[in-house]
């Protein structure tokens, strides 16, 4: 495997288990990463912490002394912006600064490198960036679907980063955002919800030929689609928007990159992802020189699933394999 990249696991893939059984949390997550042969992670707040923002010490005491346990790095703190939490009232810029001090203050704590937070507006950007450098913790903004690397938010960010020139701010690419098409598992889903086949065929296949999801929504329910249909194009025109994955403009990030979210809803036996161009994705990134952590990130929860364990099982060994053939 490439030397100069590690791998690590966002414990958000287990949100299936840590909900649905209530034996299940840090100590069973961490021992389940040492069985997968990873020793990073990254743990996302609004996930596992009872009091967040603010964790109280007894909530950080544990996730410390587990860690210490089972050596296991808090590699990466994911954050969060909740900026609609005051029903009718919009957040000032000081105001959501406060809630990234609080992100900032938990990262720091649990001794993270990095703190994985939410689009701010760009004017606040200098700020961030000596936030990050007081905290000495790195912030990276994730470039989440339905955005591109090419996106006309994340170019702007990037001739930001350009003129700020500092070494705290930088983006973190979630592979979802280079999903091709849906995902088996996604169509499966909306299926057994009572969608029509044919339907979601057609909003598959026509996705790009020039619909917005608007009209996207009219025509399926002018065929004869119900809401079912209705929730599949918001996904599919949403947070698990697909299209042609956006080689280019990837490339143009690559020198902002702190890390990567190796985004992934289900693989089969065989260990690959047929929706997402992993191989050309990990050949730019070693191509860069990059030298840092890929991250793996299983969300089936959507689907409530609950095999973390076997699917980052196979996502880390199809990583594994093809690092190694890039590396021979």
């Amino acid at each position: 495997m490439v030397k100069d990249i590690d791998l690590a696991v966002s414990l958000y893939g287990f949100t299936e288990r840590f909900v649905k059984e209530p034996g299940y949390g840090f100590e069973e997550m961490f021992q389940d990463v040492n069985e997968l042969g990873v020793k990073k992670v990254e743990i996302v707040g609004a996930q596992v912490f009872n009091n967040y923002p603010a964790p109280l010490p007894e909530e950080i005491n544990k996730v410390l002394t587990l860690a210490q346990k089972y050596g296991i790095e808090i590699y990466s703190y994911g954050g969060y912006i909740d900026v609609g939490k005051i029903t009718g009232h919009d957040m000032s810029d000081d105001e959501m600064i406060h809630e990234l001090i609080l992100d900032l203050m938990t990262a720091k704590k649990l001794g993270c490198r990095i703190l994985r937070a939410p689009f701010l507006p760009i004017r606040l950007l200098p700020r961030v960036a000596k936030l990050g450098e007081l905290y000495n913790i790195k912030i990276g903004f994730e470039i989440h679907a339905p955005d591109t690397p090419s996106s006309p938010k994340i170019k702007e960010y990037r001739e930001t980063f350009e003129k700020i020139n500092s070494p705290y701010l930088g983006f973190i690419p979630d592979f979802g955002c280079f999903i091709e098409r849906p995902n088996p598992i996604s169509v499966e889903y909306f299926e057994k919800l009572g969608a029509k086949r044919d339907l979601l065929n057609f909003i598959v296949e026509n996705r790009w030929n020039g619909y917005t999801e608007k009209e996207m929504t009219e025509k399926i329910m002018s065929m004869g689609g119900s809401d079912v249909e209705k929730v599949a194009i918001s996904a599919w025109y949403g947070y698990m928007a697909f299209g042609p994955a956006d080689l280019e403009g990837f490339k143009e990030i690559l020198p902002y990159c702190i890390f990567f979210h190796g985004k992934f809803y289900h693989i089969d036996e065989d260990c690959k992802e047929t929706t997402i161009p992993y191989e050309k994705l990990l050949q730019m990134i070693v191509e860069s020189g990059f030298k840092g952590t890929f991250l793996s990130e299983y969300e089936g929860h959507t689907f409530y699933l609950n095999d973390a364990f076997e699917q980052l099982e196979r996502h880390l060994k199809m990583v594994r394999n093809i690092l190694n053939a890039i590396d021979k």
